[in-house]
């Protein structure tokens, strides 16, 4: 039985069970128990009560427990990555590059805390000698709402930061993949992390979630999830001022000039997408070709789109697995059907795969590729998160511009050209925080930022840390 994280020590539920099933063969893999509100309110205040301490322990001091914590994780790798393919329909391949993003931002966090510094400031006129400084010091507790698709690395991202800057957390899992995050509050148990510095509870979103966000307690609430739950935690969070740090949905375009390497354009494009099965904020949603190029290209994506394995094992540990549940295949199904009922031309998938009678109960849904899409079908005006190809084609380049910002959303953009004179334009154009020309960029040193309603502040970064700080202004008369 897998518990939660509260003060120190891995404790029962005491809130409703939910199944937590493998979305790959349908088939139950552990009941969890919940917190119940009175758990979440120990939680938090833990997080309160363990605050003043461990925020006044030296960097290296807290340092020194992120690497215990590290280590420990590492010796259960094998364990947490099993755990993560299971309750997630990961590829094994999938799951070990969230579990390595995770433990790479241990390091990242512990190295870039110590150069936060302070900042003295001049004075314009007055008495000569007098002393003003800005220092910066940690906000306090941070609430923490993960999302499913990325389970370990999601804890990371909050939980890293926050104790690398002398912040504590409470942090609530989702309920479709809990289990490799309660292992790690297993493991702050194991190592002896002081307690309250991190806690971990799980239940639903509506109940522990809306709880969590309403407390007092928290100064700062950090959500990785779709918009609509941002604007939801906004409104719960209410109850007190609090900053926020939210990585959000996305509609992302990718735009695809006539001078790029149509063959690595759409091999990108269509690894890009059956990443984490399409289930990711940053995945391509909407495809803009332009018209010289558009046969071309669409052949060649499909050549690559035909060739994805959908399938679940250690055999194939690059097949594109299920959906996380049936609930979002259904979704998946639904959306194609309504595109092409709004004149989208289906060139392949969009339908459940023949699979062996042991996934005959997963979530899997054949990639889809939809030519002939445009602006106003419902498709592109929403985040589509699943393996479909929705091809648009543009004119030029004032056009496609304007129709790439035709959207609330503006987290990830993607762009194929080698056009300095194009790359310009885009760069300040394209209404999206991240615009990735020719080729991805990740890691723990680069900011992963949402613009418009797709966030507020950023994962990741030097940035990302600074979120967990305060700045306090002294001025000082000897």
């Amino acid at each position: 039985m897998y518990k939660m994280y509260i003060n120190g020590k891995c404790v029962e539920g005491a809130g409703e069970k939910l199944d937590v099933t493998c979305p790959a063969t349908g088939g139950l893999l552990e009941t969890i128990s919940t917190a119940s509100t009175e758990q979440a309110d120990e939680a938090l205040e833990a997080a309160q009560a363990a605050f003043p301490s461990w925020s006044r322990l030296s960097l290296n001091e807290r340092i020194g427990w992120m690497m215990k914590l590290k280590d420990a994780c590492l010796a259960e790798k094998d364990v947490i990555i099993d755990l993560m393919a299971k309750e997630g329909g990961k590829s094994y391949k999938e799951a070990g590059n969230d579990f390595n993003a995770f433990i790479s931002y241990f390091g990242y966090y512990a190295e870039e805390a110590k150069r936060v510094y302070g900042t003295d400031i001049p004075e314009y006129g007055g008495r000569r000698g007098n002393f003003h400084v800005v220092l910066k010091r940690p906000v306090g507790v941070v609430v923490g709402h993960l999302a499913w698709n990325m389970p370990v690395s999601n804890v990371g991202l909050k939980m890293c930061p926050s104790m690398a800057s002398g912040c504590t957390c409470v942090l609530k899992p989702s309920t479709e993949t809990p289990l490799a995050s309660l292992k790690i509050g297993e493991l702050c148990e194991k190592i002896g992390l002081p307690a309250g510095v991190v806690n971990i509870v799980t239940g639903r979103a509506s109940v522990i979630g809306n709880h969590l966000s309403r407390s007092k307690i928290p100064a700062m609430v950090a959500v990785i999830g779709s918009s609509s739950v941002g604007v939801e935690v906004m409104k719960n969070a209410s109850t007190s001022v609090k900053r926020f740090s939210m990585e959000l949905g996305g509609n992302a375009p990718c735009i695809i000039m006539p001078d790029c390497d149509l063959e690595e354009t759409a091999k990108f494009v269509a690894d890009r997408k059956v990443r984490i099965s399409g289930q990711g904020c940053a995945n391509i949603n909407r495809i803009f070709v332009h018209e010289s190029i558009h046969d071309v290209f669409v052949e060649k994506l499909l050549g690559y789109v035909k060739k994805v394995q959908v399938g679940w094992s250690g055999d194939m540990p690059n097949a594109m697995g299920p959906m996380i549940n049936v609930k979002t295949r259904d979704r998946m199904i639904h959306l194609v059907e309504e595109a092409q009922k709004e004149g989208a031309k289906l060139l392949y998938g969009g339908n459940i795969p023949e699979l062996p009678d042991e996934l005959k109960n997963g979530a899997f849904f054949v990639p889809a590729v939809l030519d002939g899409v445009t602006d106003e079908m419902s498709i592109t005006q929403q985040e589509i998160f699943g393996p479909i190809y929705s091809v648009l084609t543009f004119k030029d380049l004032d056009e496609v511009v304007e129709r790439a910002n035709k959207t609330d959303l503006g987290l990830t953009g993607y762009l194929f050209t080698h056009d300095s004179r194009v790359i310009g334009r885009c760069i300040e154009d394209v209404e999206v925080g991240e615009l990735q020309v020719n080729q991805p960029g990740a890691g723990p040193n680069m900011p992963h930022i949402g613009i418009k309603q797709s966030g507020l502040g950023c994962d990741r970064g030097k940035w990302s840390l600074e979120e967990y700080y305060d700045i306090r202004r002294i001025s000082i008369q000897p």
